[in-house]
C-alpha cells in the first residue's frame, strides 16, 4: 500500500517538506548561481586582461624594433605594476631593461632585470635576465659583483647560444682581473661556437685580437 492514501495526502507532504527544507534548499541554489557566476567573470576578465597584455607586448617588440620604445615604455611599467604574475610582464621588463641598457641608465636596467629574476615564472627567462645582468655588471667593473651573478646560472640548462654568452661574460670578468689566460679562453670559447651570434663572435674576436700575446 502506498504511504499515502489519497493525492490530497501527498499534496500536503509535499507542502510540509517545502516548507521545513524549501528556503534551504532555494539558499542552496543561490549560492550556486552566484559562484558560476563569479567564476565566469572572474574568467572573463582574466582573458580580457591576458589580451590585453598580448596586444600591449606586441605593441612594444614593434617599437623597440623601430626605435620609438620610449613612446610606450609607460605602458610597459604599468603592465609589471599591474600584471606581475604575467609572463607578458616579465618579457616587458627584459624589453625595459634593454632599452635602458642602451640608454645608458645602467642602475634603471639592473632593477629591471633583478625584478625579472625575482618575479618570472619561466625558469628560462630567469636565466637570461641573470646572464644579461651579469654582463651589465662586468660592463661596469664591478667583477666580482658579476662573477657572484654568474656563478647562480644553471649551465647544464643554457642553450649553446646563451652559453656563448657566458663565456664571453666569464671573458670580460676574466680580462677585468687581469687574467688574461682565462680571458684568452672564454672569448676563443665564443668564437668556436657555432651557435653564438655573428655579432657577439666578433665582438670576442675583437677582444682576443687585442690581449698580449
Amino acid at each position: 500500500m502506498s504511504r499515502y492514501e489519497t493525492e490530497e495526502e501527498q499534496v500536503e507532504a509535499i507542502k510540509s517538506w517545502w516548507k521545513k527544507n524549501g528556503t534551504q534548499l532555494l539558499t542552496g541554489l543561490l549560492v550556486i548561481a552566484v559562484a558560476f557566476s563569479g567564476w565566469r567573470y572572474w574568467n572573463h576578465q582574466n582573458q580580457v586582461k591576458s589580451m590585453n597584455a598580448s596586444a600591449l607586448f606586441e605593441v612594444m617588440q614593434m617599437n623597440l624594433q623601430q626605435g620609438t620604445f620610449g613612446e610606450v615604455s609607460r605602458e610597459g611599467l604599468k603592465l609589471i605594476q599591474e600584471q606581475p604574475e604575467s609572463p607578458y610582464a616579465a618579457a616587458a621588463a627584459m624589453m625595459l631593461a634593454k632599452y635602458s641598457y642602451e640608454k645608458g641608465e645602467f642602475d634603471t636596467a639592473k632593477q629591471h632585470l633583478e625584478w625579472v629574476r625575482s618575479h618570472a615564472q619561466d625558469d628560462s627567462i630567469k636565466q637570461v635576465a641573470t646572464l644579461r645582468l651579469a654582463r651589465l655588471l662586468a660592463d661596469k667593473q664591478e667583477f666580482s659583483n658579476a662573477q657572484d651573478v654568474l656563478n647562480q646560472v644553471n649551465t647544464e640548462s643554457l642553450l649553446p647560444a646563451e652559453k656563448a654568452g657566458m663565456d664571453y661574460v666569464s671573458g670580460l670578468i676574466a680580462l677585468g682581473q687581469a687574467n688574461l689566460s682565462d680571458a684568452a679562453d672564454g672569448f676563443r670559447k665564443v668564437v668556436n661556437n657555432p651557435d653564438a651570434s655573428k655579432t657577439l663572435q666578433g665582438i670576442a674576436q675583437i677582444q682576443l685580437d687585442d690581449l698580449p700575446h
